[in-house]
């Protein structure tokens, strides 16, 4: 029995457009060496192999219904695409087995004389049921919700394709069906082919995410490692540059019992410089121990700190002439958590020491404090030299680290400010500055914002 001219040119129209789809991804694929491509490929190839066999079979009852398991193999392929997204597979051997039970049940139930329907419908069932585990997963899945593409993959593909199995259990020996049944499954093949580029692209996007996720984990280990590994090298330096130091300052103000002015002065130098030298060791000291403890930070009242300050910085201020005043506006009960010698020491001391360099005689230091939107902010504001914008920029990177002559020929190593960042943040905090150099408004102002905290208990042991 020959079949209709139409389905003959519907068959033809499909070959052609099956190939194509398949000629395209197998090009793609070695294009670009990606497994999706491959697998599409092999997909379509398949589409086309099982097409050819069910239009070459056209009698026989248990033919007709055996002949359908073959779809099983694309359905398998189409659905496992969609269940991997989720990381997720199916279980292939599950579905080798229950497609040889339902050939053996289509078997048995031919030579007992069953009709069409008991013969086909175990087998449309098996070749179903790919689909929809994958509609159940899409539906059902907790792993990752599923996006749009994936819910358009298996309600427009899976669904009509369901429905193309059952329609082939019910109808497929039934004269004149013959093109609803093939018309519907050209259809469904017509849509897949239209959702595939985008999943794939999705898919793809996904995969180079999750390398590039695990690439840079692997290299936030490597990097963290790293840095474990400099910090070991660098307190093992420091302990050895101050041991050195130690015997160098001792051997040096040896020197300056000497009766040769020019030596003594070559000492006075040295001796500077030396200190420099020894201030910033015991900096970087002091910082690596805080890193250590940065979890035992303590509440510290503004009070406090404004009463230390004044302390370590009236006489100086005195010597050079230049009024230092304190403004504290911040509630009693606030206080913030810090390492208390650390933030006077390192802290406010390099930004006021900065501020008394730079300021001419007979001018003012202003340090403000405030509380705003849960944070304290010190303002310390010198109506000195003021700073270059390009020095500016640069003012908090140890990389770029200066040092200018103050207004009295004041030295300096270079490293205080990006010292104040490190502490500053480590506090858990921001640093900022601002400069100008005109006549009429010079001078510079930092500002250090630490978090508020409420600390009741303190401000009453404090009153």
């Amino acid at each position: 029995m020959s079949m209709p001219k139409e389905i003959v040119i519907l068959f033809g129209f499909f070959a052609a457009f099956v190939f194509i789809n398949f000629v395209i991804y197998l090009f793609l694929f070695f294009k670009m060496k990606e497994k999706l491509f491959r697998e599409l490929a092999v997909y379509w190839l398949l589409v086309l192999f099982v097409f050819i066999i069910e239009g070459g079979v056209k009698t026989g009852e248990l033919a007709l219904s055996l002949v359908f398991i073959v779809n099983i193999l694309p359905i398998y392929i189409m659905s496992n695409f969609l269940i991997r997204s989720y990381d997720m597979n199916l279980n292939a051997k599950k579905y080798v087995i229950s497609s040889f039970v339902v050939i053996v049940l289509a078997i048995i139930n031919d030579q007992l004389n069953f009709p069409f329907f008991v013969l086909a419908f175990p087998i449309a069932f098996v070749s179903a049921m790919p689909m929809i585990e994958a509609i159940y997963h899409t539906l059902k899945t907790k792993k990752k919700e599923a996006s749009f593409v994936q819910k358009f993959m298996a309600g427009a593909v899976f669904v009509p394709g369901i429905f193309c199995c059952f329609h082939y259990a019910i109808a497929r020996n039934i004269p004149g069906t013959e093109m609803v049944g093939y018309g519907s499954a050209f259809l469904n093949y017509i849509i897949a082919s239209i959702a595939l580029p985008v999943f794939v692209i999705q898919e793809l996007n996904r995969e180079k995410t999750e390398k590039l996720e695990l690439l840079v984990a692997e290299r936030t280990k490597e990097l963290y490692a790293s840095k474990i590994q400099k910090e070991k090298l660098l307190r093992v330096v420091v302990h050895d540059i101050s041991n050195s130091l130690q015997a160098l300052i001792l051997q040096t103000s040896r020197l300056s019992l000497s009766r040769d002015e020019k030596v003594i002065e070559a000492s006075i130098r040295m001796m500077k410089n030396l200190d420099a030298i020894s201030d910033l060791t015991k900096h970087v000291k002091e910082m690596e121990h805080l890193r250590a403890k940065s979890g035992k930070l303590h509440p510290v009242s503004i009070d406090e700190c404004f009463s230390e300050i004044k302390e370590l910085f009236c006489e100086r201020y005195q010597q050079k002439n230049v009024h230092l005043h304190f403004i504290n506006k911040v509630p009693a009960d606030i206080v913030i958590y810090v390492d208390k010698v650390s933030f006077i020491h390192s802290v406010a001391s390099n930004i006021i020491s900065n501020a008394l360099k730079f300021s001419y005689p007979n001018s003012e230091v202003v340090v403000t404090a405030t509380e705003d939107n849960g944070q304290v902010h010190f303002v310390v504001q010198d109506y000195g030299v003021g700073m270059s914008e390009k020095y500016l920029t640069s003012l908090f990177e140890f990389e770029a680290s200066f040092t200018t002559l103050g207004t009295g020929g004041e030295r300096g190593t270079g490293f205080g400010m990006p010292l104040v960042k490190n502490y500053t943040e480590i506090f858990g905090g921001t640093v900022s500055a601002s400069s100008s150099q005109h006549k009429e408004a010079s001078g510079t102002r930092i500002q250090v914002s630490l978090p508020a905290v409420v600390h009741r208990d303190h401000a009453t042991s404090l009153n």
